[in-house]
């Protein structure tokens, strides 16, 4: 895997690029003199995991014939300062489904992918506590649920 990263724009405006030329701009926090152009770093790992996890669901859900109308990933992460850093400790992973769904379908294809095939999440996992959640129809079916215990 290879991802090239430019300079855009001082002082910390950068487009990153896949081998496929899609792009993402990242941007320090303002309080270092970003300019809010772009995600910070830190958010796009959150992005990671929401993106790689919801792919496998999704995924595992389809070859399951489960009709999902609406999905939405909500990340939350708590950070700790270590040195000269802040380290996410804990991540909180919230996923909402609406449609004719089964809920024990949905914490299947969930505990597959933040258990075994989420490549981002089992990387994190290592460093950080993560745990999940899921809504089905606006109704809370699990509130917490640690990715440690599926081992």
């Amino acid at each position: 895997m290879n991802i090239s990263l430019q300079l855009k724009d001082k002082p910390y405006v950068l487009e990153a690029k896949n081998p496929d030329g899609n792009r993402v701009m990242m941007d320090a926090s303002p309080e270092i003199g970003g300019k809010k152009e772009g995600v910070r770093p830190t958010e796009l790992l959150l992005m990671g995991i929401a993106g790689c996890s919801g792919i496998d669901i999704l995924a595992i859900l389809n070859k399951q014939k489960q009709n999902v109308e609406s999905f939405q990933v909500d990340v939350q992460g708590d950070k700790e300062k270590v040195g000269f850093t802040s380290l996410f400790t804990k991540i909180r992973v919230m996923y909402n489904f609406e449609g004719e769904l089964d809920s024990s379908k949905i914490l299947r294809a969930i505990e597959l992918s933040l258990g075994k095939y989420c490549s981002v999440s089992k990387t994190i996992e290592k460093v950080a506590e993560i745990s999940f959640g899921f809504s089905l129809n606006g109704k809370v079916e699990l509130e917490s649920k640690d990715v440690a215990s599926l081992d």
